[in-house]
Formats: structure tokens, sequence, C-alpha cells
């Protein structure tokens, strides 16, 4: 077996002239063997050679060391007389494109590289792999590449994604057939994804979330096409509720967190401050001007605030808290420094860690600090701890205490059920709300029917919760694609793992 037959492959075309073995680099020289090439404008053939140039590609590495091949082209005279190219460049069927600077084998094996590990890494990989390349010219391959065709899409998912956030966004578009995304979008309008299925007649099925415009351009663009509503989303919406319903219920979480608080005699105390803030303030003079009869917007311009705060305060009986404190793992240790505290009252804060460390705390030197500050426990202070906050924080915030209405009877642990049962004796709102939600899960997660879908909706609006009246208002509205979301087993699952693969990319 010659040269030529292990570097091409058995391709007759090429012939190695020779090879220099160089300090980092292979470098081979070879010609073509064809004795004649095919116009490419009017593809007649001829043999007739006018010149001869030099062409260099970058190659596949070998024994470590990165390949290069030197090739000796040639250009013909065009024999047809009517044809505008009098001489043209002899064209390769195999390994060399024109306008290249590197061989086909190699840039399919760059592009694999690139599109599993993004622009960056790719570039450290192939320096590793003596293949010399930047990211910028990583990511101008797969620009050049030609994406497959998506004419023969059943199946569509689409979803948002960033371009820059808060500011730009495009849409994704994955076949849920075979879970692989077919094409970005540069926009979210409407007008965009409406042509895009205009152009495709052959989707059957779309699964998207609630967003108007992907259900507007969907009606428009796939008009015979079912459109489904991704489960998720649905579950997504009902917990915003549900966090709106805990914010306007302040009152109860805060009888249910004292009573929990009596029951534990070792748990510290709050002393409260008896001045009331100035956002306690604005708050009584707002309910003052709301019980008054005083119109929202008026209110919202007098007191420059947003009229969505207004309306939450109007339900409120109290004011909601802003910020919520979570629970850093050092609560536990609280009697422990209290301890080291009396028996080293001058102890230091980095052998009080060390100590702490050894127990099980897996929080840092920095962590620790905090947490002190926030506890009032300096460490090396003669003076007394003024202020204390509880040990059980888990769930007092209504972005946490909301899970435990979406959780199972089943899978409550008993200190989450009996919070949840003194939140529903408290509270004939969030009673009611556990009812629904429960109802509203059993039916999409269990039973996978949407037969009492209706019926619940009902019941929504007619109840005295306001945020499951406007989020039962809202289904109504999608009715149909949302009971295709309880019967079918499509969902935007695959879209949203490949958004994710999308951000990575783009970081």
């Amino acid at each position: 077996m010659n040269a030529s037959q292990v570097i091409f492959n058995n391709v007759n075309q090429f012939k190695v002239v020779s090879v220099d073995n160089e300090t980092d680099s292979f470098i081979i020289y070879i010609s073509s063997k064809s004795k004649k090439s095919f116009c490419p404008n009017c593809e007649e053939a001829s043999s007739k050679v006018h010149s001869y140039y030099t062409r260099k590609f970058a190659d596949l590495p070998a024994f470590g060391k990165c390949s290069k091949i030197v090739l000796r082209a040639r250009k013909f005279y065009c024999n047809t007389l009517e044809c505008p190219l009098k001489v043209f460049t002899e064209r390769y069927s195999d390994h060399f494109k024109p306008y290249q600077r590197r061989t086909d084998r190699l840039n399919i094996k760059l592009l694999n590289i690139v599109i599993e590990s993004g622009g960056k890494s790719a570039e450290r990989i192939c320096n590793q792999l003596s293949i010399p390349i930047s990211d910028t010219t990583l990511l101008r391959i797969i620009e050049k590449t030609e994406l497959p065709s998506n004419n023969n899409v059943i199946a569509l998912g689409v979803d948002d994604w960033a371009i820059k956030k808060r500011e730009r966004y495009g849409s994704i578009l994955v076949d849920l057939s075979t879970n692989r995304p077919i094409g970005l979008l540069g926009d979210r309008e409407e007008k965009t994804l409406s042509l895009w299925l205009l152009e495709r007649n052959q989707v059957k099925v779309i699964s998207r979330d609630r967003y108007g415009n992907y259900q507007r351009a969907s009606t428009k663009g796939a008009p015979e096409a079912i459109q489904v509503t991704d489960r998720w989303h649905l579950l997504k919406n009902l917990g915003e509720a549900m966090r709106k319903i805990l914010d306007r219920e302040y009152l109860a979480l805060k009888k249910v967190r004292e009573a929990n608080r009596e029951t534990k005699t070792t748990e510290p105390r709050i002393l409260k401050s008896t001045v009331p803030s100035a956002q306690q303030r604005k708050f009584k003079e707002v309910k003052l001007l709301l019980e008054q009869g005083v119109p929202i917007k008026e209110i919202a311009r007098r007191f420059k605030m947003s009229r969505i705060t207004v309306r939450k305060y109007k339900n409120c009986e109290e004011l909601p808290k802003k910020r919520y404190s979570s629970p850093t793992g050092l609560e536990k240790f609280l009697n422990y420094i209290k301890k080291r505290k009396i028996e080293v009252p001058e102890i230091q804060l980095k052998t009080l860690h060390q100590e702490l460390s050894n127990l099980g705390y897996r929080g840092a030197y920095s962590t620790l600090s905090d947490g002190l500050a926030r506890y009032k426990m300096a460490i090396g202070s003669k003076k007394r701890e003024k202020k204390v906050l509880p040990t059980n924080l888990s769930f007092w915030r209504p972005s946490i205490t909301s899970q435990l209405f979406f959780k199972e009877a089943k899978k409550l642990s008993k200190n989450e059920a009996d919070i949840l049962n003194d939140l529903c004796d408290s509270s004939a709102t969030l009673r009611q709300s556990l009812w629904f939600i429960r109802e509203f899960r059993q039916m999409m997660l269990r039973d996978r029917s949407s037969e009492g879908l209706e019926s619940w909706i009902s019941k929504a609006i007619n109840s005295s919760i306001n945020e499951l009246r406007g989020f039962a208002n809202g289904l109504r509205q999608d009715l149909k694609s949302i009971k295709n979301a309880f019967d079918l087993a499509w969902s935007n699952g695959p879209v949203e793992g490949n958004v994710n693969k999308l951000k990575t990319l783009k970081r």
C-alpha cells in the first residue's frame, strides 16, 4: 500500500509527491493525477492547462503533530467559445473545496467538537489535539454549515430564549419526534412564527407555553394543527397565584409562626420594635384612602406607587414582608455558640469556625461571620444579645410555603403536614386554595384527563379567591389547548432541555 492510499483512503485522484517531517508538523506535498477537468460554468471537459499554482490546507493531525497538505493545483482553458469563463480553476470531488483552507474531513471533526463543547472549550480541546484554531473560527464553521431540512416536521415544540436578557428574545423550534432543534427565530413575534408555519403545512401538533403571540401565531400559521399547552407552565402559573394568596394571607402565616414558636421553648424570640416604619405608615394611609373610596389610580399617583401594589394592599390586612430570611445551616449550632461564648468570652471567630466545621457545619468563614451578625451574636464582644431571629425559617417565605400546597399528602413530612394543617385552620382562603390545587394536580398528573376541568374552572371563578379567579379565567380563554395538555402526552420538556443547552453554548 502506497502513501496515497493511506492518506486518501484509496482515492485515485491524488498522488503523494513527498512528505516533510518537521519539528511540530507534517507537510504533505500532493498533486492531481487526472488528465482533464470540467468547467464549473458550462460543465465541458478540458485538458489544456493554462498554469499551475499552490494551495495549502490544514488536515487532521498525525502522530501528535499537526498536518498540512500542499496541493499543486492547475488552471485550464475552457474550450467552449460561448462560455464567459475563458480560464477556470481545477475542481475536486473529494477532500478539497473551492476557497477553503481546511480539508473536508477536518471541517467535519471541528464541527462536531464545537457543537458539543462550544467555542472556548472547543478551542482548548483542539489545541490539545494539535489542531491550532481559534474559537471565532470554530463558530464561523457552525454559521457556514447548512441546517438539515425541517420541512417534514409533524410535531413542533416552541419556546423563547434570551438573546440579551430582558431586552431581546428569540424563539427556538424543536422537532418533538426526534427531540432535536430545527431552527432559531430572531424574535418571538406573532408574524415571524406564523410565516414559518405557513411554509411548512405538514405540522400536526404544536406544543407551547401560554404566551399570547405563540397562541395566535399557531392558530394563523397552522389552523388545523392540534395545540397543546405545556403542563409545567400551567403548574407554574398556578404556583404564582398561590404565592400571591400567601402574600395576601400573611397574617395567617404570622399567626401559625407565632404559635409554632411558642411550642418550642428552646427557640429564641424576636423583640419587635414598637415604632412603625415608613412603609407601614404608607400602608395604613393607603388603606385609609381605599376605605374612603379614593380611586386606585389617584392613590398610585399621590404616593408614586404602582397600581399593582395598591391593589395588593387592598386585599391585605397587614403589610406583607418584602424580604424573608433564608436558612443558612447555622440555626442548629446557635446553642453551642452561646455556650462557647459563655465559656470563652473572647473566643476568636476563626477558632469558632474550626470547631463548628468539626461538628458538621458546612458554611464558609464569611457565611459564619454574616450569620452571627444577622443573629446579633458578635464574637469577642461582652455585649448582651438584644435580638435573635427564629431558628425555623424554612416555611415562612411564601415561595417555599407554597410548595407544601403542591405536595402529595402522603409525601409530606410530619412537620410539613402540621404546618399545612395549621395554615388551613387559621385561614378559610388557604383551606379552599389547598382543595383547588389538589384537585387540579389530580386531574393533570394522576387521572391525565380533562373530564372535570370545566367544572373546576367554574368553581374557581365562582370562589371568593381573586388570584384563582384570574387563573381560571386565563384557562377559559385557551381551553381547547389546555384540555389537550391533560389528555395528550406531548409536552415542552424537550424544548426546555434544548434551551438550557443553547444557554450553555451561548455562554
